[in-house]
């Protein structure tokens, strides 16, 4: 099925060159999925669909979209631009690993509104100005489910039990309080305020956060939980996230 003169919104996830003179542009669009668009001559000087095609672009497209083989931009409604983002090589590190971590926990073509709501309101909130690496950890929580992994990370998986010290117990798919830390002398002994922020990262909701401050032992823990995370039950290895552990220990060449 072909779609002609589409109009839609759209976040751009990469994009990479094809030929000599052509990009290739994968852009999440809200109403068809993430599709691959083919962007002819993008190196002359007056095609406007050049800035349209940078990483973390949200924009309104006009298109035609395909279902086998390439869709194709025609032009832009409106734009926004991500100028913070894109110069500061933190953000623009973080915002690069979550479309790509958002593009690899769904096929192309699944139409996920809600997913494209949460990547949206994360990109919006880094280039605010916003903690990226936070950002990236709720994010990275919250898609767990997209990649079929839905440990019990609300409560305790075995009373229920919603305040207190948790820990995390691969065995028992989820949080234990720590009345139940006996189940599981083999649970992954995370420092109480990782667990902490972890339970509440999988809760909350992008567009009522204000603000979040964490320290760097307290980032460096939640660092280290979800990478548990997703070592154990996903097996994701993404050049954007290589390129974030080899960042933070470039910053922090003696932890």
């Amino acid at each position: 099925m072909t779609i002609n003169q589409a109009t839609f919104p759209g976040i751009v996830l990469y994009q990479r060159p094809y030929k000599e003179k052509d990009l290739l542009v994968k852009i999440f669009t809200q109403p068809y999925g993430k599709r691959m668009f083919f962007v002819r001559n993008i190196h002359k000087p007056n095609n406007v669909l050049k800035q349209p095609s940078f990483a973390f672009v949200r924009a309104e497209y006009i298109g035609t979209i395909n279902d086998r083989g390439f869709s194709f931009l025609k032009e832009v409604k409106s734009m926004t631009f991500p100028k913070h983002t894109m110069s500061d090589l933190e953000a623009m590190a973080y915002a690069s690993y979550l479309c790509h971590l958002v593009d690899a926990s769904m096929p192309d073509r699944e139409v996920d509104q809600v997913l494209f709501t949460q990547l949206e309101q994360a990109l919006d909130k880094i280039e605010t100005g916003f903690n990226p690496a936070i950002i990236a950890n709720i994010l990275e929580v919250q898609l767990l489910a997209k990649f079929g992994v839905m440990p019990q990370l609300h409560a305790c998986q075995i009373c229920q039990e919603d305040q207190g010290i948790f820990d995390f117990s691969v065995a028992f798919d989820g949080l234990l309080c720590q009345k139940h830390f006996d189940r599981d002398p083999r649970r992954l002994h995370w420092p109480a305020r990782a667990a902490h922020f972890i339970k509440l990262f999988s809760q909350i909701n992008f567009s009522k956060l204000q603000s979040i401050q964490l320290n760097s032992q307290s980032q460096a823990m939640i660092r280290r939980a979800i990478d548990d995370l997703y070592d154990e039950y996903v097996g994701l290895h993404l050049k954007s996230k290589s390129f974030i552990d080899k960042l933070a220990n470039f910053s922090n060449p003696l932890d």
